[in-house]
Order: C-alpha cells, then structure tokens, then sequence
C-alpha cells in the first residue's frame, strides 16, 4: 500500500487532485479509525463493566434471598420449640404427640425435616415415614450447639444414610446422576446420593432455662426451584431476550446443579449439569469469587459465582447467578455499528469538501499533465503556454526548458546509440570470427596431444616428455573449453542461440557424454563421482536440447573439478516432483560466501580468493548455463556451506510426452 502511495504514478488515482483528495481522507479516515477503534473499545469495555458490576449486585441480592430462606427455618424452629405443647411433650417423652405437632408444623411451613431430641441428642420423634426414632443425633454439629442453649443455621450436606432416616422419599429426591456438560472438569463420580440441605437447630428449654432437648430441621435444596425461581423473578423479573431467559440462578452441591432455572438444550432445567473447569478451580478449589462470562450449559453468561459454606467453613458448593451475554454483545455490536456509520458519513462529506477544494488548485495543472504524457509518449515536440506568474507559471516555464534540453539530448543520444550498437555489432562478429578460427587448429592440436599421450606416435621415453604432453593436453582442453564459451556467449548475446528440443533421455545424453571428457580431470585431480538417485535419474525425460543440455552439465561439472578438493567427492543427483525434473552438482571444497551466491552467474563474475584466482577461466561458464536453463523453462541457483561444499541446481520442466 505505502509503495503504491509513494509511486503516484502508477497508482490508479494518480492526478494531483486525487492525491489532495486522498491524502485529506488518508488523514481523516485514521484519526477517524483510531478514534473509533478506541472509542468502541472503551464503550464495550464500560458496557462489560457496568455488567459485572450489575451481576455483582445480583448476586448480593441473591444473597439475601437465600439467608432470608435460611433466617425463616430458624424462625419456625425458634418458635416452635417456645411452644408449651412441645415443651410438655418433651418433658413427659411423648413421641406420639410431639411427632402429629411436629408434622403439622412441617407441612405447613413447607420443611423437609423437623424432628426432635433429647438432652441427649437421642431422636425422640421424627415427622415423616417410617418415623424412625430412637438413633443418637449428638454428633451434629447443629444439634450439638442446640442442646448447648445456641441457636444455629447453616448449609450442610446430608449423606444417604442420615437422609433415609428423615425420610426414603428424601433419598430419591437428593439422587442425581451426573449430565455431560462442556467444559466442566472430570471427576470419576457419576452421580450424587447425598443432599444439600438448609438446616438450623434450637435448644429447647424449660422455664428455668434449663435444656430439655433439641429441635432440627431443614429444608432439601436438590429439585427445590423455590430460592432459584424467587431470584429470577425478584432480580430479574423474568425478562427474555431473543426467546432466551436474560437472568439465571444456581445452587451447586459441590459442582453439580441441584437446584437451577438455567435450561438445556431441550428447554428443561439443567439438573445434573456441572460448572465450568475454570470456575472450579477458582471458587472450589481456592475459594474465591469468580465474576467473568462463562460458558453455562450450553450458552455464554455473565456470571457471578461465590462459594457455599457450611457451618465449619468448609466449602460445599456454589451460589450462581448469572445474565446472559448475548444482549450486551449486541448492545457493544450497535455501538461500534454506529460509531463507524459516523465516521463513515464524515468521510463522505469530507470527500466532497476537498474534491471542489482542490479542483480549483489543480485545474492549471492539466495541461502540463497531458504535455508530460506527450514527452513519456516520445514527442518532444510539445510545450505547454506559461499563463501565470506563479508557482505553476513557473514549472510550467522550467518545464519548457526542460524539454529543449532533452530533445538535444536525445539527438545526442540516438548518434551514440547508433556509435554503440555498430561497435557492439563489429564486436560479436570478431568475437565470433577469432574463437571460430581458432576452434579447428585447437581440435587438430588436441587431437596430436592425446596421440603422443596414448602413444600412438610412439613412446615417449621419459617422465619429463610425459609431463609435458599432459601439461600440454590441459592447457589446450582449458582452450578449448574458452573458445566454447565465448562461442556460446557470442550466441546469445546477438540472438542466435537456437534451441532444438526433443524428448531426450537425460542421463544417457546430457550427462554421460560430460563424464567421459572430463573423466581424465577427474583422475588427475583422484576426485569421485557420486551419483545420488541413479535409478530415477537414468529413467528421466524432458523436453530439452541436448547439445545445450551438455554444455550446462559441462559447466557445472567442469566448476566442481576445478574448485572442488582434490582427492574429494562431488555428488551428482536428480529429483523430481509433480511440476518439475531438478539436477544438481555438489563438491566438496571452499564454497562459496553467501553475498557471492548470485553473483557467481553474472557474465565474467570471478571469485576473488586466492584459491580462485590461481585457477584460470573466462567467467562466462555458469552465464552462459543460466542463459541456457531460463530458455528452456527452468531455473538455477547456487547453495553452499562455506568451507564445506558448493551445491548447483537447475531445474527443467516436467512436460507432457507426446503433447
């Protein structure tokens, strides 16, 4: 983006006019983003706030509905346990009578349990079936208290066995098997038989104050809706939201539902459901409140957790309530919608004001725009009438001057180019000329060396004569190998490199022809030839020249004998894959440093080390092989760990046989 507003000229709206335009946009359209961007921010930011800060005040209240349900079981059981007929009843030990008052009481006030003890914590009467009585209650915490003259309430968790005896009907209602929920953490529970209940305990007392015995009861929370349904319609007044409940409350046994007005997916009460991972490690598990969104059965909240205590402090479940995200979502959705739909009007009506703004600026500038579009177009020709004394009478006079200036200049130039193009042209030419000259004479010289080397001419009687031919027969093969390469430079740079293609096996004529010739280099130098992927290779096909072909394998082979290290390996592998045949030539040696990797395939690039300049060479080898591999399609490149090795590769196109 930023080069396409740098580069006016090639960005579509490139009039000085646009560029004013857009720039005044550019400026408006960022302070306007920014100040959006931030100001949505803070809005949801505050949106979410103000949220939990109401969701914390529902909780409070839902606080008080709770301890005010747990207040009115202490009540019952306060004045109940004043009245003269229990107290009588206690004294004289008349179960019958205290067990019919008692269960009147129960019934009436809506309690689960409400039974009666001795001083001695000894169950006197119970009020519901099978009125099992006779059992020692004195190991409760509550009815201890009790029967020490306190008064006492609390949530307490009730196991199985002590449920049974208040009553069967308790045990299945406390009875809960565990419903899969997302997110919720494992335990290797599957369901809950002890209940959550509301308890409280009194002493009762004889007219003197003295402790007769005690008084217990409570109510069962697991499938009670009655302290859920009273938050929902007390603190958020049943309100829906798109078909959804907009406020829920909870009651947690540990981190089961027993008591919830949240819905699953099939519109009833979640019983049975557990609270999120997160959640329970923060409320459960450390005892700390928790006042975040969290995910809730089956959709997202923001909630409102506090844990449940009993009368020892220990934590025993949770209190929740909860609203639902999705409105303040949308709320936080409008807002940014109307931000942006704000910001957006204020970029047309700022548009428009610098559209007319700067088209009275710009409007003397269109002729010298059309006239710089002649001078691109090459008529140099053209000027444009100085028509003010201003900046743009100005540029429009510098403008003229300049364009006298470059139609001399391009007289000038069109003479030296001409000048260059028939020295270039007498240059291929005696390039040309003295490499094809001297082509013959060489391949005669050869072919006398290699005859005195094999000793067809005769022996040669002494090391001395030996060495000599050898060092004679390299020198020419390095000749020879300069006169191909200037020969194939003069090719390509005049145009004339033809380029014959065949569906040729590659292996058997691209590189097997190389190896032969440079097979005696190769033992002079005690070098090894490694073929990597042989198989493939010897079975590979391409499209290609195969005389162009050898000369880049001659190239690449011929580098990694001469800058290879002698007595070392050069690897020589193919690959292929759905697009493309890639070859590669590897030696051992120097390598190359990492700022020369491209340079290596510029015309009459040399190395600078030492190494490299002892080792004679025109510098065309690896041009010309780039030429040659990018006229057939492919690619080539340089890899290397200096010091280690070299690695050349080339590519060339896969191709369909036969199309």
């Amino acid at each position: 983006m930023w080069e396409k507003i740098k580069f006016w000229g090639k960005w579509p709206f490139g009039t000085l006019r646009s560029k004013l335009v857009f720039s005044f946009l550019l400026i408006v359209l960022a302070g306007g983003l920014a100040s959006t961007i931030i100001g949505t921010e803070m809005v949801g930011n505050t949106i979410i706030a103000e949220a939990q800060k109401k969701v914390r005040h529902d909780l409070v209240s839902a606080w008080m509905i709770y301890n005010e349900k747990l207040n009115r079981i202490q009540d019952i059981l306060n004045l109940t346990a004043k009245r003269d007929l229990i107290i009588r009843g206690v004294m004289a030990g008349q179960a019958d009578l205290l067990q019919q008052e008692l269960e009147r009481v129960r019934i009436d006030y809506g309690l689960d349990v409400l039974t009666v003890v001795d001083r001695k914590g000894i169950v006197i009467a119970r009020t519901r079936p099978p009125y099992q009585a006779g059992d020692f209650q004195g190991n409760d915490e509550l009815v201890r208290r009790a029967l020490k003259k306190e008064v006492v309430t609390s949530t307490e968790i009730i196991p199985q066995e002590e449920l049974a005896k208040e009553g069967p009907e308790l045990v299945r209602q406390a009875y809960l098997e565990f419903v899969e929920t997302p997110k919720a953490k494992s335990r290797p529970e599957s369901k809950e038989t002890s209940g959550m209940m509301l308890k409280a305990a009194v002493p009762i007392l004889d007219i003197n104050g003295n402790v007769l015995g005690g008084l217990y009861g409570g109510t069962l929370l697991n499938r009670n809706y009655e302290i859920v349904d009273k938050i929902k319609d007390v603190v958020y007044r049943g309100e829906l939201y798109k078909g959804k409940e907009t406020g829920t409350a909870t009651i947690f046994q540990w981190d089961l539902r027993i008591s919830t007005n949240v819905k699953n997916q099939s519109g009833l009460r979640a019983i049975g459901t557990r609270v999120s991972r997160d959640v329970y490690d923060q409320v459960l598990e450390n005892g700390r409140s928790w006042v975040d969104r969290a995910f809730v059965v089956n959709d997202w909240y923001i909630t409102a957790y506090e844990p449940i205590r009993n009368l020892r402090g220990e934590i025993i479940g949770i209190l929740y309530v909860g609203t639902l995200e999705e409105p303040y979502n949308d709320l936080r959705r409008n807002v940014i919608y109307s931000f942006f739909g704000i910001a957006f009007l204020g970029l047309v009506v700022v548009l428009f004001l610098a559209y007319f703004i700067t088209r009275s600026i710009t409007r003397p500038i269109d002729n010298l725009m059309k006239a710089t579009e002649g001078i691109a177009g090459g008529d140099f020709s053209h000027e444009v009438p100085v028509e003010s004394g201003d900046e743009v009478g100005h540029l429009a006079a510098s403008f003229n001057r300049m364009v006298r200036t470059l139609r001399s200049t391009m007289e000038e130039l069109h003479v030296l180019n001409t000048k260059l193009q028939d020295l270039n042209r007498h240059y291929l030419e005696m390039v040309g000329f003295i490499t094809h000259e001297l082509n013959q004479p060489m391949g005669v010289l050869k072919g006398f060396l290699i005859m005195l080397h094999d000793g067809s001419l005769g022996p040669l009687t002494t090391s001395k004569q030996k060495q000599a031919v050898d060092t004679m027969l390299r020198n020419v093969n390095a000749l020879i190998n300069m006169i191909q390469k200037y020969l194939q430079l003069g090719r390509i740079e005049s145009g004339r490199m033809e380029i014959n293609k065949a569906w040729i096996p590659i292996f058997e004529e691209g590189l097997t022809p190389v190896l032969e010739d440079e097979k005696q280099q190769l033992e002079a130098r005690r070098m090894e030839v490694i073929l990597e992927n042989e198989e493939s290779f010897r079975r590979a096909e391409a499209e290609a020249d195969p005389v162009l072909l050898r000369i880049v394998f001659s190239n690449l082979i011929g580098n990694a004998v001469k800058y290879g290290k002698e007595g070392g390996k050069i690897w020589i592998g193919f690959r292929e894959d759905a697009e493309e045949l890639l070859f590669y030539v590897k030696n051992e040696g120097g390598g190359i440093p990492p700022d020369k990797l491209n340079l290596v395939f510029d015309k009459f690039a040399r190395l600078e080390g030492e190494l490299e300049r002892r080792r004679r060479g025109t510098g065309l080898g690896l041009f010309n092989a780039k030429q040659i591999v990018e006229k057939h399609g492919g690619r080539i490149w340089a890899e290397s760990e200096e010091g280690k090795n070299a690695n050349f590769l080339f590519t060339l196109p896969r191709g369909i046989k036969g199309s």
